[in-house]
Protein backbone atom coordinates (compact mmCIF):
# COMPACT_ATOMS: atom_id res chain seq x y z
CA UNK A 1 0.00 0.00 0.00
CA UNK A 2 2.74 2.41 0.68
CA UNK A 3 4.42 1.93 -2.51
CA UNK A 4 0.97 2.16 -4.30
CA UNK A 5 0.97 5.92 -2.25
CA UNK A 6 4.13 6.49 -3.10
CA UNK A 7 3.82 5.90 -6.61
CA UNK A 8 0.42 7.87 -7.06
CA UNK A 9 1.84 10.92 -5.30
CA UNK A 10 5.53 10.52 -7.41
CA UNK A 11 3.28 10.41 -10.78
CA UNK A 12 1.19 13.39 -9.83
CA UNK A 13 4.09 15.30 -9.13
CA UNK A 14 5.42 14.72 -12.45
CA UNK A 15 2.31 15.66 -14.55
CA UNK A 16 1.71 18.96 -12.73
CA UNK A 17 5.16 19.61 -14.02
CA UNK A 18 4.60 18.27 -17.31
CA UNK A 19 1.57 20.71 -17.32
CA UNK A 20 3.76 23.65 -16.32
CA UNK A 21 6.69 22.92 -18.99
CA UNK A 22 4.05 22.26 -21.81
CA UNK A 23 2.56 25.98 -21.23
CA UNK A 24 6.12 27.53 -20.49
CA UNK A 25 9.87 28.14 -22.32
CA UNK A 26 11.21 30.71 -19.76
CA UNK A 27 14.51 29.63 -19.19
CA UNK A 28 15.91 29.98 -16.12
CA UNK A 29 17.59 33.73 -15.85
CA UNK A 30 21.20 34.73 -17.23
CA UNK A 31 20.94 30.73 -18.67
CA UNK A 32 21.35 31.60 -22.26
CA UNK A 33 24.15 34.51 -22.53
CA UNK A 34 26.31 32.62 -24.80
CA UNK A 35 23.21 31.53 -26.82
CA UNK A 36 20.37 33.82 -28.74
CA UNK A 37 17.13 34.05 -25.98
CA UNK A 38 13.88 32.60 -26.27
CA UNK A 39 11.84 34.22 -29.07
CA UNK A 40 15.20 35.55 -31.06
CA UNK A 41 15.20 34.52 -35.05
CA UNK A 42 18.30 32.40 -34.42
CA UNK A 43 16.63 31.20 -30.52
CA UNK A 44 19.54 28.80 -29.20
CA UNK A 45 22.06 29.00 -31.63
CA UNK A 46 25.85 30.60 -30.42
CA UNK A 47 26.39 33.84 -30.38
CA UNK A 48 29.17 34.70 -32.30
CA UNK A 49 30.50 37.87 -29.87
CA UNK A 50 30.22 35.22 -26.89
CA UNK A 51 33.82 33.67 -26.69
CA UNK A 52 33.49 29.98 -25.46
CA UNK A 53 36.00 28.70 -22.72
CA UNK A 54 34.90 25.24 -21.79
CA UNK A 55 38.56 24.10 -20.58
CA UNK A 56 40.50 27.21 -19.09
CA UNK A 57 39.75 29.93 -17.86
CA UNK A 58 41.76 31.78 -20.34
CA UNK A 59 39.72 31.93 -23.91
CA UNK A 60 43.03 31.52 -25.70
CA UNK A 61 44.47 28.27 -23.68
CA UNK A 62 45.55 25.43 -26.38
CA UNK A 63 42.44 23.33 -25.05
CA UNK A 64 39.64 25.86 -25.64
CA UNK A 65 41.19 26.99 -29.37
CA UNK A 66 40.82 22.69 -30.18
CA UNK A 67 37.44 22.53 -28.68
CA UNK A 68 35.92 25.82 -30.52
CA UNK A 69 37.87 24.26 -33.96
CA UNK A 70 35.66 21.22 -33.73
CA UNK A 71 32.42 22.16 -32.26
CA UNK A 72 31.85 26.15 -33.58
CA UNK A 73 31.61 25.63 -37.10
CA UNK A 74 30.50 28.32 -39.83
CA UNK A 75 28.20 26.11 -41.91
CA UNK A 76 25.54 26.50 -45.03
CA UNK A 77 23.08 23.77 -43.89
CA UNK A 78 22.14 20.95 -46.47
CA UNK A 79 18.41 21.59 -45.85
CA UNK A 80 16.67 24.14 -43.63
CA UNK A 81 13.65 22.83 -41.79
CA UNK A 82 10.14 25.00 -42.33
CA UNK A 83 9.33 24.32 -38.24
CA UNK A 84 11.73 27.36 -37.85
CA UNK A 85 9.33 30.57 -37.45
CA UNK A 86 10.47 32.72 -40.28
CA UNK A 87 10.23 29.43 -42.70
CA UNK A 88 6.18 29.14 -41.92
CA UNK A 89 3.66 31.93 -42.01
CA UNK A 90 0.04 30.45 -40.45
CA UNK A 91 1.18 28.24 -37.25
CA UNK A 92 -2.95 27.14 -37.50
CA UNK A 93 -2.21 25.78 -41.07
CA UNK A 94 1.44 24.71 -41.00
CA UNK A 95 0.86 22.44 -38.00
CA UNK A 96 -1.93 20.62 -39.09
CA UNK A 97 -0.20 18.25 -40.85
CA UNK A 98 3.06 16.15 -40.56
CA UNK A 99 4.79 19.52 -40.38
CA UNK A 100 7.96 18.47 -39.54
CA UNK A 101 9.45 16.72 -42.55
CA UNK A 102 8.77 19.85 -44.10
CA UNK A 103 12.35 20.89 -45.60
CA UNK A 104 14.07 22.60 -48.29
CA UNK A 105 17.74 22.91 -49.55
CA UNK A 106 19.88 25.31 -47.98
CA UNK A 107 21.94 28.00 -49.95
CA UNK A 108 25.25 30.46 -48.99
CA UNK A 109 21.74 32.99 -47.85
CA UNK A 110 21.37 30.29 -44.83
CA UNK A 111 24.78 30.16 -43.47
CA UNK A 112 25.31 30.55 -39.81
CA UNK A 113 27.29 29.94 -36.78
CA UNK A 114 26.27 26.33 -35.38
CA UNK A 115 27.58 24.24 -32.21
CA UNK A 116 28.91 25.82 -29.15
CA UNK A 117 29.25 23.90 -25.46
CA UNK A 118 26.50 21.43 -26.57
CA UNK A 119 26.25 17.60 -27.11
CA UNK A 120 25.94 18.37 -31.06
CA UNK A 121 28.52 18.52 -33.06
CA UNK A 122 28.28 20.51 -36.46
CA UNK A 123 31.82 19.44 -37.63
CA UNK A 124 31.43 17.43 -41.29
CA UNK A 125 35.07 18.10 -41.94
CA UNK A 126 37.75 20.68 -42.53
CA UNK A 127 39.27 22.38 -45.87
CA UNK A 128 43.36 21.97 -46.54
CA UNK A 129 43.70 25.25 -44.41
CA UNK A 130 41.18 23.99 -41.70
CA UNK A 131 43.35 21.02 -41.41
CA UNK A 132 46.85 22.27 -40.85
CA UNK A 133 45.70 24.87 -38.67
CA UNK A 134 43.94 22.20 -36.42
CA UNK A 135 47.29 19.87 -37.13
CA UNK A 136 48.92 22.86 -35.80
CA UNK A 137 47.10 23.00 -32.73
CA UNK A 138 47.03 18.99 -31.61
CA UNK A 139 50.74 19.75 -31.60
CA UNK A 140 50.64 21.98 -29.32
CA UNK A 141 48.73 19.98 -26.86
CA UNK A 142 51.77 19.15 -24.67
CA UNK A 143 53.65 20.31 -21.05
CA UNK A 144 51.46 22.37 -19.15
CA UNK A 145 47.97 21.99 -20.66
CA UNK A 146 48.56 18.14 -20.31
CA UNK A 147 49.00 18.52 -16.94
CA UNK A 148 46.28 20.62 -16.52
CA UNK A 149 44.37 18.33 -17.52
CA UNK A 150 45.48 15.90 -15.20
CA UNK A 151 44.61 17.98 -12.23
CA UNK A 152 40.82 18.15 -13.56
CA UNK A 153 40.30 14.27 -14.40
CA UNK A 154 36.51 15.27 -15.46
CA UNK A 155 37.71 17.80 -17.92
CA UNK A 156 40.11 15.36 -18.87
CA UNK A 157 37.66 12.80 -19.80
CA UNK A 158 35.44 15.00 -21.71
CA UNK A 159 38.30 16.54 -23.61
CA UNK A 160 39.37 12.92 -24.70
CA UNK A 161 35.49 12.35 -25.40
CA UNK A 162 35.23 15.35 -27.59
CA UNK A 163 38.28 14.22 -29.99
CA UNK A 164 37.16 11.01 -30.17
CA UNK A 165 33.84 12.11 -31.61
CA UNK A 166 35.38 14.36 -33.74
CA UNK A 167 37.55 11.04 -35.06
CA UNK A 168 34.27 9.02 -35.49
CA UNK A 169 32.68 11.74 -37.59
CA UNK A 170 35.98 12.08 -39.63
CA UNK A 171 36.23 8.48 -40.11
CA UNK A 172 32.25 8.07 -40.85
CA UNK A 173 32.15 10.90 -43.63
CA UNK A 174 35.45 10.12 -44.57
CA UNK A 175 37.03 13.38 -44.24
CA UNK A 176 40.54 14.37 -43.33
CA UNK A 177 42.49 10.86 -42.75
CA UNK A 178 45.45 13.00 -42.55
CA UNK A 179 44.30 14.07 -39.01
CA UNK A 180 43.34 11.06 -37.58
CA UNK A 181 46.44 10.26 -36.27
CA UNK A 182 47.15 13.64 -34.30
CA UNK A 183 44.13 13.00 -32.73
CA UNK A 184 44.66 9.92 -31.73
CA UNK A 185 47.90 11.19 -29.91
CA UNK A 186 46.04 14.00 -28.03
CA UNK A 187 43.16 11.57 -27.27
CA UNK A 188 45.96 9.64 -25.66
CA UNK A 189 47.51 12.45 -23.74
CA UNK A 190 44.46 13.11 -21.95
CA UNK A 191 44.10 9.62 -20.98
CA UNK A 192 43.81 8.75 -17.42
CA UNK A 193 44.63 5.91 -15.39
CA UNK A 194 41.56 3.62 -14.54
CA UNK A 195 42.21 4.10 -10.88
CA UNK A 196 40.78 7.58 -11.70
CA UNK A 197 37.75 7.10 -13.39
CA UNK A 198 35.57 5.59 -10.89
CA UNK A 199 36.35 8.99 -8.73
CA UNK A 200 34.96 11.36 -11.35
CA UNK A 201 32.02 13.37 -10.35
CA UNK A 202 28.15 12.02 -10.89
CA UNK A 203 26.99 15.18 -13.22
CA UNK A 204 23.56 13.92 -12.78
CA UNK A 205 23.69 14.04 -8.63
CA UNK A 206 24.70 17.47 -8.96
CA UNK A 207 22.09 18.94 -11.93
CA UNK A 208 19.59 17.65 -9.46
CA UNK A 209 20.69 18.36 -6.29
CA UNK A 210 21.67 22.16 -7.75
CA UNK A 211 18.26 22.46 -9.63
CA UNK A 212 19.86 22.48 -13.15
CA UNK A 213 18.12 19.44 -13.80
CA UNK A 214 14.48 20.85 -13.00
CA UNK A 215 12.60 17.88 -13.21
CA UNK A 216 11.48 15.75 -10.77
CA UNK A 217 13.32 12.42 -11.34
CA UNK A 218 14.58 10.36 -8.41
CA UNK A 219 18.25 10.74 -7.36
CA UNK A 220 18.78 7.53 -7.09
CA UNK A 221 17.76 6.76 -10.63
CA UNK A 222 21.02 6.25 -12.28
CA UNK A 223 22.55 3.89 -9.52
CA UNK A 224 23.96 0.24 -10.09
CA UNK A 225 20.99 -1.91 -9.56
CA UNK A 226 17.38 -1.15 -10.67
CA UNK A 227 15.08 0.47 -8.25
CA UNK A 228 12.90 -2.39 -6.86
CA UNK A 229 9.90 -0.42 -5.60
CA UNK A 230 9.43 2.16 -8.98
CA UNK A 231 7.58 3.99 -10.48
CA UNK A 232 10.81 4.06 -12.88
CA UNK A 233 12.15 0.92 -14.08
CA UNK A 234 15.39 0.27 -16.42
CA UNK A 235 14.37 -0.84 -19.97
CA UNK A 236 17.32 -2.51 -21.84
CA UNK A 237 15.98 -2.49 -25.81
CA UNK A 238 17.96 -2.72 -29.09
CA UNK A 239 19.90 0.24 -29.92
CA UNK A 240 19.97 2.53 -33.39
CA UNK A 241 22.84 3.58 -34.84
CA UNK A 242 22.21 7.14 -32.56
CA UNK A 243 22.22 4.98 -29.82
CA UNK A 244 25.47 2.87 -30.71
CA UNK A 245 28.32 3.22 -28.67
CA UNK A 246 30.88 2.31 -31.64
CA UNK A 247 29.50 5.90 -33.10
CA UNK A 248 28.20 7.72 -30.09
CA UNK A 249 31.44 6.94 -27.56
CA UNK A 250 28.51 7.35 -24.63
CA UNK A 251 26.86 4.69 -22.68
CA UNK A 252 22.93 5.60 -22.90
CA UNK A 253 20.17 4.14 -20.44
CA UNK A 254 16.53 4.52 -20.67
CA UNK A 255 13.74 4.14 -17.47
CA UNK A 256 10.20 4.11 -18.07
CA UNK A 257 7.52 5.23 -15.38
CA UNK A 258 3.48 3.64 -15.79
CA UNK A 259 0.92 5.69 -14.63
CA UNK A 260 -1.51 3.26 -13.44
CA UNK A 261 0.58 0.80 -11.27
CA UNK A 262 3.95 -0.15 -10.90
CA UNK A 263 2.84 -3.56 -12.48
CA UNK A 264 1.50 -1.73 -15.44
CA UNK A 265 4.80 -2.02 -17.62
CA UNK A 266 5.65 -5.39 -16.63
CA UNK A 267 2.31 -6.75 -17.56
CA UNK A 268 2.95 -4.69 -20.78
CA UNK A 269 6.33 -6.44 -21.54
CA UNK A 270 5.37 -10.04 -21.07
CA UNK A 271 2.76 -9.52 -23.29
CA UNK A 272 3.40 -11.68 -26.38
CA UNK A 273 4.44 -9.13 -29.10
CA UNK A 274 1.66 -9.73 -31.14
CA UNK A 275 -0.97 -9.56 -28.17
CA UNK A 276 0.23 -6.08 -27.52
CA UNK A 277 -2.72 -4.67 -28.78
CA UNK A 278 -3.62 -2.13 -25.56
CA UNK A 279 -2.32 1.54 -26.18
CA UNK A 280 0.24 3.45 -23.99
CA UNK A 281 -1.83 5.08 -21.56
CA UNK A 282 -1.55 8.87 -21.03
CA UNK A 283 0.77 10.08 -18.69
CA UNK A 284 3.41 7.35 -19.22
CA UNK A 285 7.33 8.94 -18.66
CA UNK A 286 10.19 7.60 -19.93
CA UNK A 287 13.87 9.51 -18.79
CA UNK A 288 17.19 8.98 -21.27
CA UNK A 289 20.14 9.32 -20.04
CA UNK A 290 23.96 8.90 -21.81
CA UNK A 291 27.49 9.26 -20.11
CA UNK A 292 30.58 9.16 -21.06
CA UNK A 293 32.97 6.37 -22.24
CA UNK A 294 36.77 7.01 -21.25
CA UNK A 295 39.63 5.44 -22.43
CA UNK A 296 42.33 5.05 -19.65
CA UNK A 297 46.15 5.41 -20.55
CA UNK A 298 46.13 1.54 -21.67
CA UNK A 299 43.74 1.81 -24.19
CA UNK A 300 40.59 0.10 -21.82
CA UNK A 301 36.92 1.56 -21.95
CA UNK A 302 34.66 2.85 -18.85
CA UNK A 303 31.41 3.51 -18.57
CA UNK A 304 31.69 6.83 -16.42
CA UNK A 305 29.52 8.95 -14.30
CA UNK A 306 29.62 12.14 -16.34
CA UNK A 307 26.12 12.21 -17.72
CA UNK A 308 26.26 14.61 -20.93
CA UNK A 309 22.54 13.88 -21.91
CA UNK A 310 19.12 13.90 -20.61
CA UNK A 311 16.08 13.15 -22.21
CA UNK A 312 12.28 13.73 -20.58
CA UNK A 313 9.32 12.10 -22.46
CA UNK A 314 5.80 11.89 -21.62
CA UNK A 315 2.61 11.27 -23.41
CA UNK A 316 0.34 14.33 -22.05
CA UNK A 317 -2.24 13.71 -24.73
CA UNK A 318 -3.85 12.15 -27.74
CA UNK A 319 -5.63 14.97 -29.08
CA UNK A 320 -5.35 15.73 -32.78
CA UNK A 321 -2.18 17.51 -34.40
CA UNK A 322 -3.24 21.06 -34.07
CA UNK A 323 -1.38 24.34 -33.52
CA UNK A 324 -3.60 24.49 -30.50
CA UNK A 325 -2.01 20.65 -29.46
CA UNK A 326 0.99 22.54 -27.20
CA UNK A 327 2.87 19.78 -27.06
CA UNK A 328 6.55 19.36 -28.56
CA UNK A 329 5.40 16.96 -31.54
CA UNK A 330 1.92 18.95 -31.55
CA UNK A 331 0.10 15.60 -31.40
CA UNK A 332 0.39 14.99 -27.81
CA UNK A 333 4.23 13.81 -26.92
CA UNK A 334 6.72 16.38 -24.96
CA UNK A 335 10.00 16.38 -24.20
CA UNK A 336 12.09 18.12 -21.85
CA UNK A 337 16.03 17.52 -22.79
CA UNK A 338 19.24 18.80 -20.97
CA UNK A 339 22.30 19.01 -22.23
CA UNK A 340 25.80 19.16 -19.84
CA UNK A 341 27.39 22.53 -20.15
CA UNK A 342 31.29 22.06 -20.03
CA UNK A 343 32.29 25.71 -19.09
CA UNK A 344 29.69 25.31 -15.90
CA UNK A 345 31.66 21.90 -15.12
CA UNK A 346 35.16 23.83 -15.25
CA UNK A 347 33.73 26.80 -13.07
CA UNK A 348 31.84 24.44 -10.35
CA UNK A 349 28.69 26.39 -11.02
CA UNK A 350 26.24 23.32 -10.87
CA UNK A 351 23.57 26.02 -10.39
CA UNK A 352 23.94 26.17 -14.34
CA UNK A 353 25.56 22.78 -15.15
CA UNK A 354 22.71 21.69 -17.33
CA UNK A 355 21.07 23.43 -19.87
CA UNK A 356 17.37 23.12 -20.39
CA UNK A 357 16.37 22.34 -24.33
CA UNK A 358 13.20 24.59 -25.59
CA UNK A 359 11.21 23.05 -28.42
CA UNK A 360 12.08 25.98 -30.55
CA UNK A 361 15.93 26.02 -29.77
CA UNK A 362 17.58 25.46 -33.30
CA UNK A 363 20.73 23.51 -34.13
CA UNK A 364 22.66 21.48 -36.95
CA UNK A 365 21.38 18.12 -36.58
CA UNK A 366 24.28 16.51 -37.95
CA UNK A 367 24.54 13.52 -34.93
CA UNK A 368 21.36 12.59 -37.16
CA UNK A 369 23.08 12.30 -40.56
CA UNK A 370 22.65 15.16 -42.12
CA UNK A 371 23.49 19.06 -42.19
CA UNK A 372 19.88 20.00 -41.07
CA UNK A 373 18.91 23.15 -39.60
CA UNK A 374 15.79 23.26 -37.95
CA UNK A 375 14.26 23.37 -34.30
CA UNK A 376 14.55 20.80 -31.52
CA UNK A 377 11.22 19.93 -31.71
CA UNK A 378 11.10 18.95 -35.24
CA UNK A 379 14.23 16.96 -35.30
CA UNK A 380 12.44 14.91 -31.98
CA UNK A 381 9.38 14.44 -33.45
CA UNK A 382 10.84 12.64 -36.79
CA UNK A 383 10.89 9.66 -34.68
CA UNK A 384 8.57 10.39 -31.90
CA UNK A 385 4.92 11.01 -32.78
CA UNK A 386 1.86 9.44 -33.41
CA UNK A 387 0.37 10.90 -36.49
CA UNK A 388 1.22 8.72 -39.40
CA UNK A 389 2.43 5.86 -37.77
CA UNK A 390 1.62 1.90 -37.74
CA UNK A 391 2.17 2.06 -34.14
CA UNK A 392 0.25 4.70 -32.60
CA UNK A 393 -1.10 2.68 -29.82
CA UNK A 394 2.60 2.85 -28.38
CA UNK A 395 2.01 6.70 -27.71
CA UNK A 396 5.72 7.83 -29.51
CA UNK A 397 7.75 5.39 -26.96
CA UNK A 398 9.35 3.12 -30.07
CA UNK A 399 11.81 1.44 -26.79
CA UNK A 400 8.39 -0.42 -26.52
CA UNK A 401 7.69 -1.51 -29.64
CA UNK A 402 8.63 -5.51 -30.80
CA UNK A 403 11.60 -4.82 -33.02
CA UNK A 404 13.77 -3.05 -29.59
CA UNK A 405 12.50 -6.20 -27.77
CA UNK A 406 12.16 -4.00 -24.52
CA UNK A 407 13.18 -6.09 -21.50
CA UNK A 408 13.38 -4.99 -17.84
CA UNK A 409 16.96 -4.79 -16.82
CA UNK A 410 18.28 -7.21 -14.40
CA UNK A 411 21.71 -5.62 -13.29
CA UNK A 412 21.63 -1.85 -14.27
CA UNK A 413 24.88 -2.21 -15.94
CA UNK A 414 24.16 -4.58 -18.74
CA UNK A 415 24.05 -1.06 -20.64
CA UNK A 416 27.39 0.20 -18.99
CA UNK A 417 29.41 -3.13 -20.15
CA UNK A 418 27.77 -2.71 -23.82
CA UNK A 419 28.37 0.56 -24.69
CA UNK A 420 32.22 -0.15 -23.23
CA UNK A 421 32.50 -3.39 -25.40
CA UNK A 422 31.15 -1.10 -28.42
CA UNK A 423 33.76 1.65 -27.90
CA UNK A 424 36.33 -1.27 -28.11
CA UNK A 425 34.86 -1.68 -31.27
CA UNK A 426 35.45 1.30 -32.97
CA UNK A 427 39.39 1.64 -31.04
CA UNK A 428 39.97 -1.02 -33.24
CA UNK A 429 38.63 0.77 -36.12
CA UNK A 430 40.08 4.23 -35.18
CA UNK A 431 43.70 2.40 -34.49
CA UNK A 432 43.84 0.74 -37.95
CA UNK A 433 42.52 4.06 -40.22
CA UNK A 434 45.20 6.11 -37.94
CA UNK A 435 48.19 3.69 -38.36
CA UNK A 436 49.10 3.37 -34.50
CA UNK A 437 48.42 2.65 -31.35
CA UNK A 438 46.34 4.04 -28.73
Amino acid sequence: MRNKRLFEVTIKGILSFAIFVAFSLAPPAGALEERYPVGHPDQGLPHPDFVLAPYHEDPNHILNRIFRASFLVNAVPAEVGRALPREHQDPTEFFRKPWYFSVRPGNPADRKLFGGDTRLLPREGFDSSEAAAFAGELARLNGEAVQYLRSRPELAVLFQHDLLRLAERLLAARRNPELLKPIAEAARKAALPAGRIPALPPTFDLGLKSGSIDFPLPANLLRAEPPADGPYFEILRNSTRLFDASHTLAWSRVFVAWPTSPKGLAEFLSAPSEDRGNEVPVGTLSMLAQGVVAVDDRGRAHATPLVFDLRVKWLANREPMSAENRTTTRDGIQIRAYELRRTSLRQKTYERLFRPIHDEDQALFRDYGSLKHTTQAAQCALCHRMHGVPDAKLGGFITLSPGARPRPAATGSERLRLAEDEVLGFLDRFRRAAGGDF
